[in-house]
């Protein structure tokens, strides 16, 4: 058992030598990393070639359709939005609203970085909230440092919830309890870290000064949170969390404005009086992401869902449905493009920029852009949900209609390369422990590859499973995993390249991380004994 779990952990082993040890690109380790899972698949467990490839092919097209084709939708319209400077315009309402610079903070790094986080993630909420914060005269390490702290909350819900809905894909788990789950760990998590982004530039001493402000941003992003994510769904959990703290902080704010604001040293707050701006202007730069929320909630209505899904009658055209890898019709590849955010976004982008004076020629321009752009993470995303479907293969795989084996001997169970690393923990791990190391998964996951969507893909499972063979709940622990990625998101050595370069510190990354970890560590701590407490203390709050 303890040889066939250590082969199977090559390819993790591959991951974490090339992405944070070598510090090599995801996009030019990942495929070695799937050359090795297939190849270990085939040569150490056994698995027939052809079931082996067309297993890989089937998690490739996943990583692609609907998975990076999410971020795709969101970045085309962020890029468009920002060569024809309507981002600078929604960039500027968030910068000029308020001089003191805790509350900068919590406004620009906490609420605007979790609407961008839920509209596209890709860096972009650590890239652009701390380009800002620069801007606005804060010194280099302390807005990296700000902004990757501030970058945890909406993480597992970014990218319009792709990470969770990755992780329901590969476990087969509910998506709904995923999500409810997720936010019970993410909602309180949050508050404590609106507190953390304040504590992180000011220390103690600037904590009580913000209290207000701190409590309106906290509690407006997670009570959204929790509401959103328990009783509307995933994909737009983050978004509609980001926009309730920008407009609680914004009226907040308004009325504090005699209060005497936190400046840093050498700071004149007669320099940087708040701009005026106006309000068709800044609803304008706001149209498209208000009817993404719009739409995504409307084609996911009881009465519409069967009809964007391909599930109602003459409307099977919304659905591409193609068997690859199993005869099972539950395990077919399936892309609702008509109902997938990416498509939406797209949509949504569409109706808004004539109001906006924006041609569809700049659309267009900026859709090949895009698409050059986004391809080291097509591939490194591709590549891993690749890995992880092989990783997920077992057999025998049986035919619903001829009841034989379509892969594999009816008499020989063949286990995944998944199960075998969950059956070695399961025997070196005790029940009451392994809640406590739950968390790590996601954490370690998002450091091998800086991506949520990557660690779910390759921890999903074993979250589940390792669950289920020692009577737990998998929904609790494939979440925890989920959560802890936030975590990992602090201290995910891509995470932190892109925070180094957006405020000119390319090669201090070390530095960065020595200050990020002083908050990754006390997070993991508080989400593991939270599993735990959930787990054997009030397992009845566990969806």
């Amino acid at each position: 058992m303890l040889l066939g779990a250590l082969a199977a952990t090559l390819p993790l082993i591959v991951l974490l030598i090339g992405i944070p040890l070598m510090m090599k690109p995801a996009a030019k380790v990942a495929p070695i990393a799937w050359l090795v899972t297939v190849l270990t698949a085939i040569f150490v467990f056994h698995f027939p070639a052809k079931v082996t490839l067309l297993a890989a092919l089937q998690g490739g097209l996943t990583g692609l359709f609907p998975i990076m084709y999410i971020p795709f939708g969101a970045l085309v319209v962020y890029n468009v939005l920002k060569v024809t400077g309507w981002m600078d315009k929604m960039q500027g309402a968030m910068a000029n609203l308020t001089v003191d610079r805790r509350a900068q903070a919590l406004l620009i790094a906490f609420g605007f970085g979790a609407f961008l986080e839920g509209i596209c993630g890709f860096g972009a909420p650590v890239a652009i909230p701390a380009s800002i914060l620069v801007g606005l005269g804060y010194n280099p390490m302390m807005a990296a440092l700000v902004c990757l702290v501030a970058n945890t909350g909406p993480v597992p819900f970014g990218s319009l919830a792709i990470p969770t809905v990755t992780l329901a894909k590969t476990t087969g788990l509910d998506v709904m309890k995923l999500s409810q789950m997720t936010g019970r760990f993410m909602a309180p998590l949050a508050m404590i870290m609106a507190f953390a982004t304040v504590y992180a530039m000011s220390k103690s001493k600037g904590l009580r000064g913000a209290l207000g402000t701190i409590l309106v941003a906290g509690l407006s992003f997670s009570i959204t949170e929790f509401l959103v994510s328990n009783f509307i769904g995933a994909d737009l959990t983050s978004v509609l969390a980001g926009l309730a703290c920008l407009i609680s902080v914004s009226i907040y704010l308004k009325f504090q404005k005699h209060a005497q604001p936190w400046l840093f040293e050498g700071d004149a707050p007669a320099d940087r009086a708040p701009a005026e701006f106006h309000f068709k202007e800044l609803f304008l730069s706001w149209l498209p992401y208000l009817l993404l929320a719009v739409l995504v909630i409307a084609v996911n209505l009881p009465k519409t869902k069967p009809l964007f899904s391909g599930a109602a009658a003459g409307w099977h055209w919304a659905v591409i449905k193609v068997q690859i890898s199993d005869p099972n019709p539950a395990k077919f590849y399936a892309f609702t493009w008509l109902q997938t955010p990416g498509t939406i976004m797209l949509i949504a982008g569409a109706i808004a920029f004539p109001f906006m004076g924006i041609k569809y020629s700049v659309m267009g321009e900026q859709v090949g852009k895009t698409f050059k752009q986004m391809i080291p993470s097509f591939i490194a995303v591709a590549c891993i949900l690749s890995i992880a479907s092989v990783m997920n293969l077992a057999l025998p795989i049986i035919d619903p209609k001829t009841k034989l084996a379509f892969a594999g001997d009816l008499a020989v169970k063949q286990i995944s390369m998944v199960a075998t690393m969950a059956n070695g923990i399961v025997a070196m791990v005790s029940k009451h422990v392994y809640p406590l190391l739950s968390p790590l998964f996601g954490t370690i996951g998002v450091f091998l590859t800086g991506s949520n969507t990557s660690a779910n893909a390759l921890f999903g499972n074993l979250q589940k499973l390792t669950a289920q063979g020692m009577g737990l709940s998998d929904i609790l622990m494939a979440s925890a995993g989920s959560a802890g990625a936030s975590a990992g998101k602090m201290i995910s050595p891509q995470s932190i390249v892109i925070a180094a370069a957006a405020v000119g510190l390319a090669g201090k990354e070390g530095l960065i991380m020595r200050q990020t970890i002083k908050y990754t560590i006390p997070y993991v701590i508080l989400l593991a004994l939270m599993t735990f407490g959930f787990a054997f203390l009030f397992p009845g709050l566990v969806p």
